[in-house]
């Protein structure tokens, strides 16, 4: 006896389910794709919005130090100006200033202290050994011709102590001398025009 067998509806039942899962391999294939153009789309947009920024930035920055170029030359040529009006007002070297004042001083007149500002103002202090010195000096001040103005604005009084030591047979016995010392304090208005004579005389 014959037995028959029908495979036909099976095959059609396993071709079905294997359209399906194609067809479902497609349309996660089909989306995936979608997002990765969707992504992709917007990474270049961000890159081309980056790159825009950064053409901005760079020239925002030219333009930046252009202008700080201009501003440091502008400067630059302001302050060579200043220092041209500084030289045509204040042209004289203390050097010369101290050599001046340091030939009036008496035999024992130290100066101690100096301080010259560029509108011609002087604040001196010099130690004599007695006060008729510091009157002295005063005087050869207001004479000198470079000197506008002078006045002794303090005469104080400092003792300074010098000790000698003096040798006997048996010991050493130290004798101490109190010597005054007199600090005079100075206010002086010079006058430039003579100091630029001077100093064009020395150059000579």
């Amino acid at each position: 006896m014959l037995v028959e067998i029908n495979l036909l509806p099976k095959k059609e039942r396993k071709n079905a389910a294997l359209l399906f899962i194609l067809f479902i391999t497609l349309f996660f294939a089909a989306i995936g794709s979608a997002v990765f153009y969707f992504y992709m789309q917007r990474a270049e947009q961000k890159i081309e919005s980056l790159t825009k920024q950064i053409e901005q930035i760079k020239t925002l920055r030219i333009t930046e130090e252009q202008k700080l170029a201009n501003t440091e030359s502008l400067t630059a040529v302001q302050d060579l100006e200043n220092a041209v009006n500084w030289a045509k007002d204040y042209p004289i070297k203390t050097v010369l200033l101290l050599k001046e004042l340091s030939k009036l001083l008496p035999e024992r007149g130290f100066m101690m202290n100096f301080s010259y500002e560029e509108a011609g103002s002087i604040q001196l202090t010099v130690q004599f050994d007695t006060s008729r010195e510091a009157a002295y000096y005063l005087k050869a001040l207001s004479d000198a011709e470079f000197v506008a103005e002078a006045y002794l604005a303090s005469l104080t009084v400092e003792e300074k102590k010098d000790y000698i030591s003096s040798t006997n047979e048996n010991k050493t016995n130290e004798m101490k001398n109190v010597l005054p010392r007199y600090i005079g304090q100075y206010q002086i208005k010079v006058n430039k025009e003579v100091l630029k004579k001077l100093e064009k005389e020395e150059r000579q």
